[in-house]
């Protein structure tokens, strides 16, 4: 995943955002959910990076854990209609939040995490967004059984041309 720009409130930069993709970057809810609509059904998770690593400090100082402190990272690529890459999704869940329901967060495979997260009620969620080098970004953490987990999600340029037809 790219290093931080500036991640901000939503609100904050709502200008700025491209106007197609102001409803996917502002939405609530399960993206997986989101982007099976949008791309009629045809949604696949591909993992790129599954690991026991050290949160990047920004990461850390969100989860509210030690930067030195390993966490469970998982970096995928989200895939929709024509098997294009749509979203490139970093989660970083400290090793607190593996214990107990979130034991299942290490075994997700090729199911996304929002199938989990989003599977009974939605978690509590505090979201920012940034304009990164790979193109527009939301953060969110979330609050999942009371324990916190980190999921940054990049639209790639192939999403925001999807949106565009």
């Amino acid at each position: 995943m790219p290093s931080i720009v500036c991640w901000q409130s939503p609100r904050r930069c709502v200008t700025a955002m491209p106007r197609p993709l102001r409803p996917w970057l502002l939405a609530q809810g399960s993206l997986t959910r989101q982007l099976r609509a949008h791309g009629a059904g045809r949604f696949r998770v591909e993992p790129m990076v599954e690991h026991f690593g050290r949160p990047l400090l920004h990461e850390a100082r969100l989860l509210g854990v030690p930067a030195h402190q390993y966490a469970w990272i998982r970096v995928v690529r989200l895939h929709g209609r024509d098997d294009q890459a749509w979203v490139l999704a970093r989660s970083v869940m400290p090793i607190r939040a593996l214990r107990g329901q979130g034991r299942r967060l290490r075994h997700l495979g090729s199911r996304s995490l929002g199938s989990l997260l989003f599977a009974r009620h939605p978690p509590r969620c505090c979201r920012q967004v940034a304009c990164l080098s790979e193109g527009w970004a939301r953060r969110s953490r979330y609050d999942w059984h009371g324990q916190p987990l980190l999921v940054q999600e990049c639209f790639l340029p192939m999403f925001v041309a999807s949106l565009e037809r």
